[in-house]
């Protein structure tokens, strides 16, 4: 399995991603990030995303265990959609996978907004419950990107949506490749390669993004 992909293999990596965990058992929910969709550009072919909307707790919920990260889980799965309305420290966070021409890869790109609408400065999304606790443990940040000591690019930076051309932040993809190739090359891949592929992508990420810290819109 190639390290990298094309444009074709990423719209059908996603979309297989969809169909396998568009009714998934509670015991892939707390595996593999669920609720996300396919979108299509409206008038422009090849230019289709992931996304879905989540709701945040304002700071991260602490947890000592992987025991701890699963019932809370659970709990935020049973919470009534009423009850989190009324909630005022609510992030509404906007999440997109989107794929990159350049590097051939999945890119994160997001938006994170307060209960009035107002997007959060960078300051407030570093401590955020978007982001696991000690993400950022030596990282120079500043109103527009955060950046690790001897790096040549920043880790996370803002611009437009490739797609939608609305303002975002997004994780650079320069790494991803070498990582999730890494990771792949101890999987044994199958028919299903282009869907494990991106399920391992979700587990690098995963290392930084708690995909599992909301509720669903």
């Amino acid at each position: 399995m190639a390290s990298i992909l094309s444009r074709s293999q990423f719209d059908q990596a996603c979309k297989a991603y969809v169909e396998a965990y568009l009714n998934a058992h509670p015991s892939d929910v707390k595996r593999h990030p669920t609720g996300w969709l396919w979108e299509e550009h409206p008038y422009i072919a090849n230019l289709g995303y992931l996304s879905r909307t989540v709701h945040l707790p304002s700071r991260p919920v602490q947890s000592t265990s992987r025991e701890d990260e699963d019932d809370l889980v659970e709990l935020i799965a049973e919470d009534d959609d009423a009850t989190l309305n009324t909630r005022d420290d609510l992030l509404t966070c906007k999440q997109y996978v989107v794929h990159s021409a350049t590097f051939g890869v999945p890119t994160l790109y997001f938006t994170l907004h307060d209960a009035s609408g107002s997007p959060l400065p960078l300051e407030e999304i570093m401590k955020s419950a978007l982001f696991r606790p000690g993400s950022f443990p030596s990282a120079d940040g500043n109103t527009f990107a955060v950046t690790f000591p001897g790096s040549s690019f920043a880790m996370l930076s803002q611009g437009d949506h490739p797609t939608l051309g609305t303002p975002s932040w997004y994780f650079h993809p320069c790494h991803t490749a070498e990582v999730v190739g890494e990771l792949m090359a101890e999987i044994d891949v199958g028919r299903d390669d282009l869907l494990r592929w991106l399920e391992a992508w979700f587990m690098v990420m995963g290392n930084i993004v708690d995909f599992f810290a909301g509720s669903g819109a």
